[in-house]
């Protein structure tokens, strides 16, 4: 009798356990990553740098700084608008797959510049993105100096490679 009571209040503990551990994902019951994706966010990004080299007007740069992590950029909205306005008119951007590594990713990107001989070629690279705690939402290192990473994880790194 004692030990069937211990069986079935073991398998009870069992199954209990196990639906616990099916229902958490380790983030507290948020998902890990935002819902728009990294590569979503990359697009509208350069959708309204685009537009704003297109028509003219602050108004669509600034709905694209407010997707730059700009904390880590160290970088104002007049800072952003002077480096957009260099872009060449009618710049449009590519973008690929992205890689994703936890909070952070790399956004494949292709852009063509004008050549002195004619054609436009293209450029290929990469645009580093991270997931901002605050917000919950991909926010993209306009900077690129981390790559990926924050700026302390990054200074950390670059401080023990040059002992």
């Amino acid at each position: 009798m004692i030990l069937n009571y211990k069986r079935e209040l073991l398998s009870s503990l069992l199954l209990a356990l196990a639906i616990v551990i099916a229902g958490c994902d380790g983030t507290g019951g948020t998902s890990a990553l935002p819902e728009t994706g990294p590569e979503a966010v990359t697009k509208q990004f350069y959708d309204y740098i685009a537009e704003a080299k297109l028509k003219g007007g602050a108004s669509p740069a600034k709905e694209a700084y407010k997707l730059i992590d700009s904390a880590s950029a160290n970088l104002n909205i007049h800072q952003f608008l002077e480096i957009i306005k260099r872009y060449p008119p009618g710049f449009m951007v590519d973008v690929g797959k992205a890689e994703i590594n936890g909070a952070q990713a790399m956004v494949a990107i292709n852009y063509k510049i004008p050549s002195s001989f004619g054609d436009a070629y293209t450029v290929k690279g990469a645009l580093p993105l991270n997931v901002d705690q605050n917000t919950h939402t991909w926010k993209i290192d306009f900077t690129g100096d981390s790559y990926g990473m924050k700026k302390d994880e990054f200074m950390a790194i670059k401080s023990e490679s040059s002992h």
